[in-house]
């Protein structure tokens, strides 16, 4: 009777072992499909399919002017739509600031950070901004140059506000400028002009009109 319960009990760990090695098999089957499937939906480590980020980028340049839309081909899409997925991780609870007095306008860039797992706050004015810094820490700030809700100087409010950015937070703000040009700004002599450049200089990370850098340049931040 020993000699049958132990060929049992010997038998019975045998197929444990049988069970288990096709468990695995089968597991391992079940997530090879399942990455392929990901691979083909264009998911990347965040969960962002490159549909989605290719939709929002698309929204973001149709909203821009027309010298931008034909700036920003299908390469430029691609290459910045790639380094998102790429470097999703550095999105993710990252704190980005973005101050503009029309934030419908930025709606689909902000909607696709928000999707990467970003924190966005769309202050409208200089003074909400400002505010916003005190009470919160972010990564990242961004603004637009010129507001139409802030009075005297208003086409310089992102000047003044990268400015105030820098010297309490050594925070170097991302301008991102429309038509802006502080070279040949109307309305001012060169040596305001020149003035404005080395203001920019000293206090802006970068500036540019373009979505796909707007992108980009967050990612530089972030790297950092």
């Amino acid at each position: 009777m020993t000699n049958i319960a132990d060929l049992i009990g010997s038998i019975a760990a045998v197929l444990w072992v049988v069970f288990a090695f096709v468990v695995v098999l089968i597991l391992r089957g079940v997530l090879r499909t399942n990455r392929g499937q990901l691979t083909k939906l264009g998911l990347g480590p965040s969960g962002v399919t490159v549909e989605f980020a290719e939709a929002k980028l698309n929204e973001a340049v149709q909203r821009s002017d027309e010298q931008t839309r034909q700036a920003v081909g299908a390469a430029a899409k691609r290459s910045v739509i790639d380094r998102l997925q790429r470097n999703s991780d550095l999105l993710h609870r990252a704190r980005i600031l973005g101050a503009d007095d029309h934030p419908e306008y930025n709606l689909p860039i902000v909607e696709l950070l928000r999707r990467y797992g970003a924190s966005v706050d769309t202050p409208r004015s200089n003074e909400e901004a400002l505010r916003l810094l005190r009470a919160n820490r972010y990564d990242v700030v961004i603004s637009d140059v010129a507001r139409d809700n802030e009075g005297p100087g208003s086409d310089l409010k992102g000047v003044e506000l990268a400015e105030e950015v820098f010297k309490g937070w050594r925070i170097r703000p991302l301008l991102f400028t429309g038509r802006f040009n502080p070279v040949t700004l109307p309305g001012r002599t060169d040596a305001e002009r020149l003035e404005l450049v080395e203001r920019l200089r000293r206090s802006v990370f970068a500036t540019t009109n373009r979505t796909d850098e707007v992108l980009h340049y967050v990612l530089d931040v972030l790297e950092r």
